[in-house]
């Protein structure tokens, strides 16, 4: 693979990343379009409209979570990984354009749950595909790579969307995301390959390279083993999909709280909106840097750093006093979030075993799924009746025990 690469990752890295680069930009499109469309729709059984937002993104989360394992599991099970992107991405094409002829809430939130199954059937083979294709020396920049075109597209969505809805209406909006859909359809239809290595599994890019050391809890480079292997590899991967899901438990529990921010800090939308961008900015510019320097010193460190260091800034945004330390610190703990995020997801394709890739890989986005539900229920709640600053310290200690057992585990290197 070494002679058509470019940085050490292969070309059908990049062919793969950008053929699914427009759905995801059609994703960050639908982000802003969803909860104000929600307004033009009747229905909803009197429900404030805050609570419909919430919903809608809600099902949809859970939806998605609970479809990652089972499509996982399939995909291993055939062995096909296109076909379920394809299918996916086609889900997506028509549900985007769906929702532009639709009349009641009741009808969005079906759709919204059609969108996160969709995306459940997706996601897991994307990742599988993504393990074939990169090699352990380089999984971490290659993921890196991958989670920052992600990143732009997550982050020029929004902003794209708001102009489309203001200028062309929501049928507009929603039709631009159907368009985007197709082009992924199209270029992974025609320019991605199905990637076959189970006739290899110790091949040079197979995934489960690192799995047990000789010591029998270091975390090692002796290869993927049967039953108790795959049995200790499955806890790794679990450990580290948790370390994943704290940073998204984080993010949504100051998002969250961002309207008692504004009344704490004195602050403006633009200003909190600021803030929110300082975040997602820092982990767009510094995902594919953190990727790098796991390759470098080992997985084990970087994530390990990355749960502490953002443990203290939760810590510290609790009792931030004014916005332009708030936006500050959101920037710190966007770059502490890169350092757990693309590193974890890069071992945890190192630790997956051929033939359980799909499902042992869907644990990432299904950890990410759970804590963007459970981060405003659990945030909500305990700053209502523990205190502003209670969610903070919950979070923080579940970084700081999650970060205790990765280092108990032994070398992730």
């Amino acid at each position: 693979m070494a002679e058509r690469s470019i940085f050490r990752i292969h070309h059908e890295f990049y062919i793969l990343t950008a053929s699914l680069f427009f759905g995801d930009l059609g994703t960050g499109i639908l982000m802003p379009l969803i909860p104000l469309y929600i307004k033009h729709l009747g229905g909803g059984m009197g429900m404030d409209l805050e609570i419909k937002s919430a919903l809608a993104f809600c099902v949809f989360g859970l939806f998605a979570a609970v479809s990652y394992p089972v499509m996982g599991r399939l995909s291993d099970r055939i062995d096909r990984r296109k076909p379920f992107v394809l299918a996916g991405l086609v889900g997506f094409t028509v549900l985007s354009a769906a929702c532009a002829s639709i009349d009641t809430f009741e009808q969005l939130l079906l759709i919204r749950v059609a969108q996160g199954i969709m995306v459940g059937v997706m996601v897991p083979s994307v990742l599988a595909m993504l393990t074939h294709i990169s090699t352990p020396d380089n999984r971490g920049r290659s993921m890196g790579a991958y989670s920052t075109v992600r990143g732009i597209g997550s982050a020029a969505g929004p902003a794209a969307g708001g102009v489309i809805a203001v200028t062309g209406g929501f049928g507009a909006g929603f039709y631009t995301c159907a368009v985007l859909g197709l082009i992924s359809v199209i270029f992974v239809g025609f320019f991605v390959e199905e990637p076959h290595i189970s006739g290899t599994p110790n091949g040079p890019n197979a995934p489960g390279t690192y799995i047990s050391g000789t010591s029998g809890t270091a975390w090692g480079k002796t290869g993927c083993l049967p039953d108790s292997s795959n049995s200790a590899a499955n806890t790794k991967i679990r450990l580290l999909a948790s370390a994943a899901f704290t940073t998204m438990f984080a993010i949504m529990i100051i998002a969250t709280l961002l309207p008692l921010y504004e009344t704490r800090l004195g602050a403006s939308t633009a200003g909190l909106g600021g803030a929110l961008a300082a975040y997602f900015s820092a982990r767009l510019i510094f995902q594919t840097p953190m990727g790098m320097l796991s390759d470098l010193i080992g997985t084990r460190s970087v994530v390990v750093a990355g749960l502490g260091v953002s443990a203290l800034l939760l810590l510290l945004i609790a009792h931030v006093t004014t916005t332009p330390e708030f936006l500050s610190l959101m920037f710190a703990i966007g770059t502490a979030a890169a350092a757990v995020n693309t590193p974890a997801l890069a071992f945890g394709a190192d630790l997956s075993c051929p033939g359980m890739v799909g499902q042992q890989m869907s644990l990432f986005p299904m950890a990410s799924a759970i804590g963007m539900v459970a981060g405003p229920l659990i945030g909500g709640v305990f700053a209502s009746y523990l205190g502003f600053a209670a969610p903070f310290y919950f979070c923080a200690g579940l970084m700081v025990v999650v970060g205790a057992l990765v280092m108990s585990r032994g070398a992730l290197e």
